[in-house]
Parts: structure tokens; sequence; C-alpha cells
């Protein structure tokens, strides 16, 4: 047993004790910082957080489990968790602070508000069946004939959707107390909407399912609207569509996209968080490539190339030997995706291209406005090219720089008997 002088107990952070299977999961809701502890290394830390020196910790952990414990170590894992609170750090807060928006999460998530949306999505279904005229499909993209107009109005016209996802993640995270945020990123040169889910793993894992699946909902919700739209159209122009309910079903069709890209299970998708968490996993994504990743090198005969699978728990390792398939088939319904969608469309646009650029001295062909397609194309695809390019260099500086023996840090820090592991939230 390592004995400490210390006499009174440490400072804390406000942290959160959620029951995660044979486990605790702790942290830190304002640094998203969480770590699973087994249960009684979350009782040690329990005591410590009441104000109990660390030497009285220290006897009644011995007394309790009847064996020793390092004390020191402990505590440096703490603080490496960022658990421990310095003199210059704001002092803990009484109560915590009021979340923002709160009413209009709960309101949008409320019983009403799913019987409302059940109803919506029985219209839908509805008039999907006896309209076949508002059904998306690939053609459907192409709501005009300009092909220029097509996609810059594709580009920006989904982009208020993209919000709305990201909107619904959020607000369900308020509306059970998360201060959850939207932001504007990148992804290579590409805006994106960003939401983050600071404290989640802070809460009972029953409640984090309606905020990772939001986003699904928000799209259904979006897609339902879009055909209504469309229908409501049909009616108006005597049973075909104008411009307007083109627009829509090609919208719808992007939508339905975007819903069923939540199927790859072989990325960090709003489903693959749903399976961690019902399966009670800290980082099965990376458990499940390094599994997939070491199969495939000891086929090979790579086994210099091969990851240690005992970075990651017990419980990641082995429930990544059965996932492992699932990740599979997400890439089989992207392959089914890109050939029931991606290639029709592919072939419409170049059998329209092929078409109009053969007649360029007669201007109705659509001759100008291909090549205005192709121009923006080409910048669009240059540049998601150049910024890769960039950002892979970086990567590789920072690899390099990271490889230099003073730049060489310590791996997830663990105690012995006592142990965590680290995960973030979404």
């Amino acid at each position: 047993m390592a004995d400490t002088r210390q006499t009174a107990g440490p400072a804390f952070h406000q942290l959160s004790f959620v029951p995660e299977g044979d486990g605790v999961l702790i942290g830190r809701a304002d640094t998203d910082s969480y770590a699973l502890f087994p249960a009684d290394g979350a009782m040690l830390l329990h005591k410590l957080t009441t104000g109990m020196p660390p030497a009285d910790a220290v006897a009644w952990y011995n007394d309790a489990y009847d064996e020793p414990v390092d004390m020191d170590d402990f505590l440096e894992t703490l603080g490496d968790l960022g658990f421990l609170r310095g003199d210059g750090d704001d002092p803990v807060a009484e109560a915590p602070a009021a979340v923002r928006y709160r009413r209009l999460g709960r309101a949008v998530f409320s019983p009403a508000a799913w019987i409302a949306y059940a109803a919506l999505a029985v219209v839908c279904v509805v008039l999907l069946v006896r309209m076949p005229e508002v059904r998306p499909y690939p053609k459907t993209l192409f709501f005009t004939d300009s092909l220029l107009l097509v996609q810059v109005g594709l580009l920006f016209a989904q982009l208020p959707f993209v919000f709305l996802h990201e909107s619904f993640h959020a607000l369900a995270g308020r509306r059970i107390g998360i201060p959850s945020s939207l932001g504007v990123g990148r992804r290579l040169y590409f805006v994106v909407f960003e939401t983050t889910l600071n404290g989640l793993l802070g809460v009972p894992r029953r409640n984090r399912y309606l905020p990772f699946l939001a986003g699904m909902v928000a799209d259904a919700l979006v897609f339902c609207l879009l055909v209504c739209t469309a229908a409501v159209d049909a009616q108006h122009s005597g049973g075909g569509l104008s411009y307007l309910g083109r627009f829509a079903v090609g919208l719808a069709f992007v939508t339905a996209l975007r819903f069923v890209w939540q199927f790859y299970l072989f990325l960090r998708t709003d489903l693959y968080y749903v399976f961690s968490t019902a399966l009670g996993c800290v980082a099965l994504h990376d458990a499940t490539r390094a599994l997939i990743r070491n199969t495939v090198c000891r086929l090979l005969g790579l086994r210099n190339r091969m990851v240690d699978p005992e970075q990651w728990s017990e419980r990641d390792r082995r429930v990544a030997r059965w996932y492992a398939p699932f990740a599979a088939a997400g890439v089989l319904v992207m392959l089914a995706t890109a050939a029931a969608t991606a290639v029709p469309v592919l072939a419409h646009f170049v059998h329209l291209l092929v078409d109009r650029l053969g007649h360029p001295k007669h201007p109705d062909s659509g001759f100008w406005d291909s090549v205005g397609f192709l121009a923006l194309s080409v910048v669009q695809f240059g540049l998601v090219g150049v910024v890769a390019l960039r950002d892979r260099s970086r990567a590789r500086e920072q690899r390099r720089d990271g490889n230099r023996p003073e730049a060489v840090q310590d791996p997830a820090p663990t105690t012995a008997p006592l142990h965590a592991e680290q995960e973030h939230s979404r």
C-alpha cells in the first residue's frame, strides 16, 4: 500500500456518476472528459469527492475490499482526466446553470408532437401509394432542364434541412438538460453544421437514444413535408407537377439518401452511436476497425502492421467480434445505394452532356448550360482535391512531429488494481 501524507482531500470539478454495465461512467460535462471506472474505483473516487482525506480513503478501501491501492497513482490518473481542480480554476457551481431552449426541446419531442409526426407519416405513405408522380427516384433530381440549376439548387436548398437535422440533435439534448450547441464547421471546403452534445455521457443510458436518433426524425419529417408539398402542387396543377413540385420531389430524394446514409455502420453514424450505447461499449468503432485490420494483416502475413487490441476494453473487443459483420453490411448498403441511385444519376448526366455538347451551334441545346455545369464541377472537385492534399500534408507533418522522442506521450492512464477507460461523446 502506498501511503500519502496529505491530510486534506483534493478539490474536484463537478463530476457525474452514471452506472454503465459492471462499471460506473464518471466525467465532466464542461470538458466532455469521461472515464469508465470499476465499481470499487468509483466508490473510492466518490469518497474523495465528499472531502475524505486520501489517507482515510486508502484505509477505507483496504477495509472494504481487502486489497491495497496506490493512491498517488490513482490521483495522478484523476489529474490526467482533468477531474482535479487547480488553484486557478473556477469554483464549482452550487447549482447547474439553466439550459436555454429546454422548453422548446420538450415541446418538439412532447407526446402531442409525436402524434402529429405520426399523422404526417401516415399521410405521406398514403400519398406515395396513390400518387406515383410524387414518388422520389433518381431521375426526379432533374427537376429542370438546366443542369447548372439542378446542381446549384440541390446544393444550397438542402442546407436548411441539414441545419434542421442538427438542430433536432441539439434540442433533444437540451430537452434533458444537456447544454448542447450547434455550430458551423468545414469538411474539405464544404460548409457543414455540427452538434456538440457535451455531457450526454453523464446521463443514464436510456436518455441518450433520442439525442442520437433525433436527426433521423428530422430527416423523416422533412421527407414527408416535401412529399406533401409535391402532392398539393399536383392538385393545383391539374394532376401534373409544376417546377415547385418537381423541386420538392428532387429534394425528397436527396433527403432519403441522407437517411439511408445513417445505415453505413462502418462509419460513426447516428445509428452507430445508438448501437454502441445499447451494447454498453466505449470505443466500438475503433475496436472493430482494429479487429478487421488485424484479421486482414494476419491473412496477408503482415503481422508487423497489426495493432495492439489491448488498448480497448474487453467489452469492446468481445462485441467487435460479432459487430464486424454488421459494419461490413454497412459497406454493402453503401454499394447497393450507389448502384441504385448514383449510377443511374451519373448515366443520365453523361447522356445529357454528350447530347448537348454535341450541338455547340444550337443555343437551345443547352450547350452553354452544360459548359457551366462542367466548369462548376471541375472547380468543386478541384477544391476538394487541393484541400484534401493540404490536410493530408498537415497530418503527415503532425505525425512526423509526434514521432519525435520529446513528443511521445503515455497512452490512456491506468491504475492498478483500478483502471479507467477514456471516451468522449459525439
